[in-house]
């Protein structure tokens, strides 16, 4: 962001582009607004009550033709979401009429925010830390309730406030350590070793628990992509459409009804997945059929999650077993239960060897809830979603995390070694700043601007 550091009044559009009932402008900035003002001429010294909406028409100054009628609302700083002045027009959600305020505020000397500058002022000005920013676009862009819920504890600060404990009790380590390193001729009581590797060991237990919730909220923030494989005529493309709860992919009594994948988004447990139907695999002259199985070919490799699919009523060729027991299959579901099974399922023990197994029947609904179930479980292993407090859930942390929990590792092996407090405190002050980087206290510009610059424009 070149224009990061000015002290321009900033102007975007605030809501999704398109048409729609309301369109919200926003200004931020020490001239918000004197700047609104000139599309208000009408209202004279009319004094803005900070914090309440107000009825007013929009005037173009010089043609003095109306622009349209909005609520305008005054946020006067610093109690305000950027920390700054802030007016925000909520007019009508015409594309027209928001580009036309747009372009007469920016004739006025306002400045098109660029991606995320809201966020960013309120960053700097302290409204919010690091963390609970990110938190904004993780809500904006959540895809689930459950996400929307996550989003929603980071944006109040629940991770900061988890983090902030671990930081001050290794400031506290490391005070105490600077003492001896810079009044070692003072009369102070030798380090007693065991009690400070009994604390770090109580600092790195709380960053441990931290990176552990990582698995969960990775796959909370960012979902997996499930593809249901098999040979044709087996029920893939019920058992798709019995997962999504609708009728998605055409389903016939034919073999090679679906030719090419089909992807649609739905979510177990409140994590996002990308469900993936495919072209059955077998051998064919068709050139779209093959194609179609080349696709499937491609989908499993790119998926995170495998499930096999076989049918209840025919026996497993040879070749179909082996070919399955090359590929990366996480679970196989013996479908059409409703129907006799006409084999052993222990038949297929040489392929599913620790990969679990479940009899469904797609058409009836038969074990659905049970796979379900099982494909949350196998997903999350076994971790349950966290009701309060912060759970890891942006790499960015994760990583911080993992650097701070090495420093602070190296610093209890170099204490139990012998070594000199200034060797010690080298990767305590390096776990401090890895801890701080997750707030945003320790990061250079250029970082924070990479971050913010993932934001919608108007956030």
């Amino acid at each position: 962001m070149s224009n990061v550091f000015d002290n321009a009044t900033i102007v975007a559009i605030a809501t999704p582009p398109g048409y729609g009932g309301i369109g919200v402008v926003r200004l931020s900035g020490e001239a918000a607004l004197p700047l609104a003002r000139r599309l208000l001429p009408h209202i004279g010294d009319h004094e803005f009550i900070p914090n309440q909406a107000a009825f007013h028409h929009l005037i173009h100054p010089e043609t003095q033709q109306p622009v349209d009628s909005a609520l305008v609302t005054f946020f006067k700083a610093p109690h305000s979401f950027t920390g700054e002045n802030v007016v925000e027009i909520s007019c009508h959600g015409s594309p027209v009429v928001l580009a036309e305020i747009i372009r007469l505020l920016k004739s006025f000397g306002a400045r098109l925010a660029e991606p995320g500058e809201f966020s960013l002022r309120a960053f700097f000005n302290q409204r919010m830390d690091l963390a609970q920013a990110e938190a904004i676009n993780d809500l904006i862009h959540a895809q689930t309730t459950y996400q929307a819920q996550v989003a929603v504890r980071q944006l109040r600060g629940e991770l900061s406030k988890q983090i902030k404990p671990i930081k001050d009790n290794l400031v506290e380590i490391i005070v105490w350590f600077e003492s001896s390193v810079e009044f070692v001729e003072d009369d102070l009581d030798p380090l007693d070793i065991e009690r400070f590797i009994k604390r770090l060991d109580d600092v790195i237990g709380k960053v441990e628990s931290l990176i552990s919730t990582y698995r969960l909220g990775r796959l909370i923030r960012s979902g997996i992509k499930l593809a249901i494989i098999g040979k044709p005529n087996v029920g893939k493309s019920s058992l798709f459409n019995r997962l999504l709860g609708r009728e998605r992919a055409i389903v016939t009594h034919l073999p090679g009804t679906t030719r090419d994948t089909l992807t649609e988004a739905f979510s177990i447990g409140g994590i996002p997945i990308e469900l993936i139907d495919t072209a059955g695999i077998r051998e064919t002259d068709d050139l779209v059929e093959k194609l179609g199985v080349e696709r499937t070919r491609s989908a499993i490799a790119d998926a995170d999650f495998v499930i096999a699919v076989i049918e209840a009523n025919h026996q497993p060729a040879e070749e179909d077993l082996e070919f399955f027991a090359q590929l990366p299959i996480n679970l196989f579901v013996i479908n059409k239960c409703d129907l006799r099974l006409v084999f052993n399922a222990e038949e297929l023990c040489g392929v599913t060897t620790g990969r679990p197994t479940l009899k469904v029947s797609a058409l009836t609904g038969q074990g659905i809830d049970e796979l379900r179930r099982c494909l949350h479980g196998e997903l999350t292993a076994g971790a349950h979603p966290m009701v309060e407090g912060g759970i890891v859930t942006n790499e960015r942390h994760y990583s911080a995390l993992e650097q701070a929990l090495a420093a602070m590792s190296k610093a209890r092996h170099d204490l139990t070694s012998g070594f000199t407090e200034e060797v010690v405190l080298v990767n305590l002050h390096q776990a401090l700043r890895s801890l701080g980087s997750i707030t945003g206290e320790t990061l250079i510009g250029d970082i924070i601007n990479q971050i913010f610059s993932t934001f919608c424009i108007g956030k």
